[in-house]
């Protein structure tokens, strides 16, 4: 039997089962499918050790995978230049310019509250703590009938 990932369309996540010899799809216990993920991330992670203690043994391969390493970094960092260039010439901000915006309506925000607090504190200095404030009443005037 080898296990099958059945795609559901009611559930969000796809049932793994295994095939019988039948033909009929049995579904797997949830015990069995994460001994066999865990198996499969081991082996995945055996290879990827193994492929690296290989690379690392051979001075030649440990080499040529530096310089891997390094032309795929110089070919990152002009493709991202280039990209920019091309968000530039169409007028669409980069991630670059959208950070540095934010950061000055950070600085700005952070201004405006302490000119706000500075405001206020000369308002209290200014106005009259204990006197009482006098509100004019205004009437109208009657209307004469004639």
């Amino acid at each position: 039997m080898k296990p099958e990932v059945i795609p559901s369309s009611s559930a969000s996540a796809d049932i793994v089962g295994v095939v019988s010899d039948a033909g009929y799809i049995e579904p797997m216990a949830r015990r069995e499918v994460e001994s066999l993920v865990s198996k499969l991330r081991q082996m995945s992670e055996e290879g990827a050790a193994s492929f690296f203690n290989e690379v690392m043994a051979s001075d030649r391969l440990r080499k040529a995978l530096g310089r891997a390493g390094e032309s795929f970094m110089a070919n990152k960092q002009s493709f991202d230049r280039n990209i920019e260039s091309l968000l530039d010439f169409v007028n669409i901000p980069s991630k670059r310019d959208v950070r540095d915006l934010k950061s000055r309506l950070d600085t700005l925000s952070t201004q405006l509250v302490n000119l706000s607090m500075k405001v206020d504190r000369m308002m209290a200095e200014h106005r009259p703590s204990e006197a009482p404030v006098a509100v004019a009443r205004v009437t109208k005037p009657k209307r004469r009938t004639k």
